[in-house]
């Protein structure tokens, strides 16, 4: 029942759905269809307009935090949902969100922080063997970075069990009450912050392939973008996300 709501909620929230919804109703609603295709295609406008998304991400995002401005933290924590495990070809498969991964990965090898946490268990129903912070430091060994440096949480399935387990790993490391830096993608980086917060962890927000535009309005910001109408879905599923975690006291 659950999975099933799940799935009729997930359609429900993109963009492209209220449009195509639209478009559809036009063709049986005979005397509304003109004002149906209006909205439909005014709503494909806004939804794929660089313009507004720009708008809607620096408010949405927090701030880039700058090379020059990182301070050095005994931790960094990596939030999962960078990457999956192709069991074909036996290795790690990145995927949208792997900035991430490689983010962190600069962290530790730059010396701004000294331990880095890979914090995410499995996603997968028939594997559930497959955990991501496992199989990512394994990775990360293989390419040279030393395993002492590598701190594994694998339990963790979603944004609060990242923050209640990584709390578990830190305090056992002596490292709970130290800032962290914090690594996730820049649309998942408001409910993450306030997800570890609620654990009582001090958070310094480095977000990863952030999509704020700091570089002003220019022509391309009028010309629609069918990628713009791309990332609204996964902004619309992470406000429904934050929304959830809201009612249920989580954040």
């Amino acid at each position: 029942m659950f999975f099933a709501l799940s799935k009729i909620l997930s359609f429900l929230v993109m963009p492209i759905s209220w449009i195509f919804i639209l478009l559809v109703a036009s063709f049986f609603w005979k005397k509304q269809s003109k004002r149906l295709r209006i909205a439909g295609f005014a709503m494909l406008f806004i939804f794929t307009s660089p313009l507004i998304m720009d708008g809607v991400n620096n408010f949405w995002e927090p701030p880039i935090l700058l090379t020059e401005d990182i301070p050095e933290c005994e931790a960094g924590v990596v939030l999962g949902g960078f990457s999956s495990y192709d069991t074909i070809s036996n290795r790690i498969a990145f995927r949208f969100g792997s900035d991430r991964f490689n983010q962190g990965i600069w962290l530790l090898q730059t010396r701004k922080i000294d331990r880095l946490v890979i914090s995410g268990g499995s996603g997968f129903l028939l594997h559930p063997e497959l955990r991501e912070s496992v199989y990512a430091s394994k990775y990360a060994d293989e390419i040279g970075i030393p395993m002492r440096k590598i701190l594994i949480e694998s339990e963790s399935r979603n944004t609060r069990e990242n923050a209640i387990e990584t709390k578990k790993l830190l305090e056992a490391e002596g490292l709970a009450d130290e800032p962290i830096l914090l690594v996730t993608s820049g649309y998942h980086m408001p409910r993450a912050i306030a997800c570890f917060e609620k654990q009582g962890l001090k958070v310094i927000p480095y977000c990863a392939e952030s999509y704020r535009n700091e570089s002003g309005i220019g022509v391309e910001s009028f010309i629609p973008n069918p990628l713009v109408l791309a990332h609204w879905n996964v902004l619309m599923h992470e406000w429904l996300g934050y929304a959830s975690y809201w009612a249920m006291g989580y954040v």
